[in-house]
């Protein structure tokens, strides 16, 4: 009979072997890609995309696929073959972030890429430069050894951060995504690194509301009985901020008990100037979605509300525009990319690390949501409390935990090829 378990070590430990030596250019990569801004808006990844392309070449993985819906937007399709025919395994992060904001709010500058105490600072270093890093490593790693068959793919996207439109969404939409698998790097911790294997991506329903009133000269709206657009506007923000969940048609999710989580007033507007008394006021909303609630079924609870506040209300007049809305995705947590994804956690952190309902939601939409590719909805280095606020940061060690995980979880799933 044959030594499979010995055939499947070797790999894993020339894969290690050479990610544990190249550590230090880890983390001196993950630097350079922070330290290269790639903020959406205004949205533009070229310069970072090409230091990645640049990175891979040296490491030996030639097989660079750029693809663009526009010529500022890059998509890199990395393919990395094994010996023989087998499964295919997507490694996938997204190349933008989010704008640094106020920078008087940051203790280090966003793109310094400062490492200090054991922490690696800078805009995107948990969501998701770290990943990236470590995925291009992991991706090097897999080229230099034998013994596994099928295929690696990196797929680093642009556009994540403004809703994937010229990125993931447009790579599935284009046919341009196939796999047997794929696990996102997101930051997976809420209150630790490492915390879960996020197999649930929530969706998201985003929608605006618009409170009619009555438009007339603001001197004499007290002789008069005007509707104030904004004042209606905020008892209705107020009153779904306090209700709205409550009126949702889902079910926890059986994992962890996880709900909607529903964020009212994420943006307002209101009138038209002094003087003028406010005859139109709007604000957007968005709710995170279990999986369950579909666009059907969100769209008749909003309405069914809005009903109901106008009945208890009659000065409120509202209506409802559903903006977008994607469904969540899940993965069985028994899904041998779950499971490969433990057998490589538990031999670098020592621990066995248990799936659970990631709370955003990420490319798995996309990927499994458009393409039909089973996804593991969020798994890398950071916090997600850390991304998209000041001062983001991550352990440093995390970027070659992550190269060393992906690398023997990659393996761990094409073994099954």
């Amino acid at each position: 009979m044959p030594d499979t378990g010995g055939a499947r070590a070797r790999p894993e430990q020339e894969a290690l072997t050479f990610l544990k030596a190249t550590a230090d250019d880890q983390l001196a990569f993950a630097r350079r890609l922070i330290a290269t801004p790639s903020p959406t808006p205004p949205g533009d990844e070229r310069a970072v995309a090409r230091l990645v392309k640049e990175r891979l070449v040296e490491l030996g993985v030639p097989d660079i696929t750029v693809l663009s819906a526009e010529p500022s937007r890059p998509n890199l399709m990395v393919r990395i073959p094994g010996h023989g025919p087998g499964k295919t395994l997507i490694l996938s992060g997204h190349l933008d972030t989010k704008p640094p904001g106020d920078l008087s709010r940051w203790r280090v500058y966003p793109y310094d890429a400062a490492v200090f105490g054991g922490v690696l600072h800078g805009l995107g270093s948990g969501d998701m430069k770290a990943s990236i890093a470590a995925m291009v490593y992991a991706g090097a790693a897999l080229a230099r050894v034998g013994g596994w068959a099928g295929e690696l793919h990196l797929v680093l996207t642009a556009d994540e951060e403004g809703g994937s439109t010229l990125g993931s969404k447009w790579l599935a939409e284009q046919g341009h995504l196939e796999a047997d698998a794929a696990i996102i790097g997101e930051p997976c911790g809420v209150t630790a690194e490492w915390e879960s294997i996020g197999i649930v991506s929530r969706g998201s329903a985003l929608f605006d509301i618009e409170v009619v009133g009555t438009q007339m000269h603001s001197s004499v709206s007290d002789r008069f009985d005007p509707v104030n657009a904004t004042a209606e506007m905020a008892w209705l923000i107020t009153k779904m901020h306090e209700e709205l969940l409550d009126h949702l048609t889902y079910r926890p999710h059986p994992l962890d008990g996880t709900r909607p989580t529903v964020s009212i007033g994420v943006m307002v507007e209101g009138g038209v100037f002094y003087g003028v008394y406010p005859g139109n006021a709007r604000f957007s909303s968005d709710i995170r979605l279990v999986p369950g609630m579909t666009e059907k079924s969100i769209t008749a609870d909003l309405e069914d509300f809005l009903d109901r506040a106008m009945a208890e209300n009659p000065r409120l007049d509202a209506k409802l525009k559903m903006v977008g809305c994607s469904e969540a995705t899940e993965i069985p947590a028994g899904h041998p990319a779950v499971t490969a994804l433990q057998h490589a956690s538990r031999r670098v952190l020592g621990r066995r690390v248990e799936p659970a309902v990631f709370p955003g939601a990420t490319d798995a939409l996309s990927f499994q949501g458009i393409a039909g590719i089973p996804t593991v909805a969020a798994f890398g280095p950071g916090l997600v409390p850390r991304a998209h606020a000041p001062n983001e940061r991550l352990a440093m060690y995390g970027v070659n935990q992550a190269a060393l995980i992906y690398a023997l979880a990659a393996l761990r799933f094409l073994a099954g090829s």
